[in-house]
């Protein structure tokens, strides 16, 4: 382990291979082998045909629910397509999901589409719009609202069960910064600043602050991120999703249960997640927003994650986890580039089989620093370990892993120790005033309690001492050696 100051050269270093694998990810093209029938489906085909050939190709994914797929079948979407769709893709036991054809990735739209000023009308309540189109709000919450690309976004208000508005600090809407104002909150007419959101359940009606008018004159273009998942792994074995991009699912992008063999690779997800998944579920005072790019919950065998790129994030990444005792085997995360997100990897079990888990060669960046920020909780970090640790735990290894400027913390986790995750090889650069991580005050024993740990000098020679992240690096750098990082990720004209 060693600690030192990242100057330009090695933070450009580092910035331009992230980049690097980036593109890499996103022009990657379509290798797969299935040893059974293939079907198309393309934006000019027509549900009525065979779907067998692209000339004969459907053209929505909901064909896919009248077809009997079977184990080795292949469906392929056409490169430079996009899908809109409304409920998850289910996917099939045996069943390969890629792109066929040139161009980029096929784009699985999952959001709502709110642009055009018809689509919102004035309210009685000054600068506060309603959306015409009405989405249920049990089923279909609203986790963001994605203006013109992701130049800004919304900031979802709710209400306590006391009647008051939900506490979440400080926000940047990508246009402007303000405190969130703390108090009574009835509906929708206590919104306030701009875009902010609403989603009303008993109306089921969305309704938005916006301070320069009808928000569909205001912006070209609106996605409303609703609940719900672009992929369905269900309980299945088998699966593979590649070349794939996903947009604007409330849930996760790629969502599963109990899964064996699965493989995710080289796919593209954008603005995952933020719906509320229950109305005050464990106890809490508000509901729980929830959404990552892709998980399985339930024990996991052979599940494989390798070369996607997330961005744009609510809470995690690439997952595995259960709140209860859970069998894990063989899980690998690798090549993956996680930017914008509150976490990039995370564990979460309580008390079941950890084994063979290989989280290597990953890069996140900018943990924190996208729109995730409005968490109320704010604990952004590039590794998360929740829960309790593992009755059995065997060859599990997280290393040689990229990690740029979490806007907090390294690492959220209580079993790091050597015998639980095996910690090595990693290199981290953080800002001054940042910290290691939350974690046991000896972490080679993971005894509790955990605290808060400085990402300083001191710190990181002791950790090294104890046997803590053999061969790792450290690098500070002076506050936003970058500039505004929670400007970074709103798009260029």
């Amino acid at each position: 382990m060693s600690y030192s100051r990242a100057d330009k050269a090695i933070i450009d270093r580092y910035m331009k291979e992230i980049d690097d694998q980036i593109e890499s990810i996103v022009n990657s093209a379509t290798n797969v082998k299935i040893t059974g029938d293939a079907y198309y489906i393309s934006a000019d085909g027509n549900d009525e045909n065979d779907g067998r050939t692209p000339e004969t190709a459907w053209a929505t994914p909901d064909k896919l629910k009248t077809v009997r797929l079977k184990y080795g079948d292949g469906v392929f979407f056409r490169r430079g397509d996009s899908f809109r769709i409304v409920n998850a893709i289910g996917t099939v036991n045996g069943v390969t999901y890629s792109a066929y054809g040139k161009g980029p990735k096929p784009r699985i739209v999952c959001s709502v589409d709110g642009s055009g000023a018809d689509k919102w009308e004035a309210t009685e309540y000054k600068n506060i719009y309603r959306l015409v189109e009405k989405i249920p709000g049990k089923d279909r919450d609203v986790g963001t609202i994605v203006f013109d690309g992701g130049k800004a976004w919304g900031i979802q208000i709710q209400k306590t069960r006391e009647g008051n508005r939900l506490e979440i600090g400080r926000v940047f809407n990508g246009i402007e910064w303000f405190d969130t104002t703390v108090g009574a909150f009835e509906d929708q007419r206590d919104l306030d600043n701009n875009l902010e959101f609403y989603h009303n359940w008993e109306e089921d009606t969305v309704y938005l602050y916006c301070k320069d008018g009808n928000p569909g004159e205001v912006f070209k273009s609106i996605e409303l991120v609703d609940k719900g998942h672009g992929f369905s792994l269900g309980n299945n074995i088998g699966i593979v999703i590649d070349n794939i991009e996903i947009f604007g699912s409330g849930s996760h992008g790629i969502g599963g249960g109990t899964i064996k063999d699965v493989t995710v690779q080289y796919c593209v997800l954008k603005w995952i997640g933020g719906s509320i998944q229950g109305k005050y579920i464990f106890n809490t005072n508000y509901g729980v927003r929830f959404g990552n790019a892709v998980e399985s919950y339930g024990s996991s065998e052979n599940f494989t994650i390798r070369y996607c790129y997330a961005s744009q994030i609510y809470d995690c990444c690439w997952t595995v986890q259960f709140q209860q005792a859970a069998v894990m085997k063989n899980i690998h995360m690798y090549g993956n580039v996680t930017e914008f997100a509150n976490t990039g990897l995370e564990v979460w079990q309580n008390g079941g089989v950890l084994t063979g888990m290989q989280l290597h060669n990953n890069y996140t960046r900018f943990d924190g620093y996208g729109w995730s920020h409005q968490r109320p909780n704010k604990d952004p970090n590039f590794f998360y370990g929740a829960g309790e640790v593992a009755r059995y735990n065997s060859d599990n290894d997280v290393s040689y892993n990229i990690n740029l400027f979490s806007s907090k913390y390294c690492l959220k986790a209580r079993p790091v120790g050597p015998d639980f995750y095996n910690f090595h090889d990693n290199v981290y650069i953080m800002e001054e005033d940042k910290y290691i991580g939350w974690i046991p005050e000896d972490p080679i024993s993971c005894e509790l309690p955990m605290k808060v740990t400085p990402y300083d000098e001191e710190t990181v020679t002791r950790l090294q001492d104890m046997g803590f992240e053999s061969g790792s690096k450290y690098y500070i750098t002076e506050k936003e050696p970058l500039g505004d990082m929670y400007k970074l990720c709103i798009p260029k004209e």
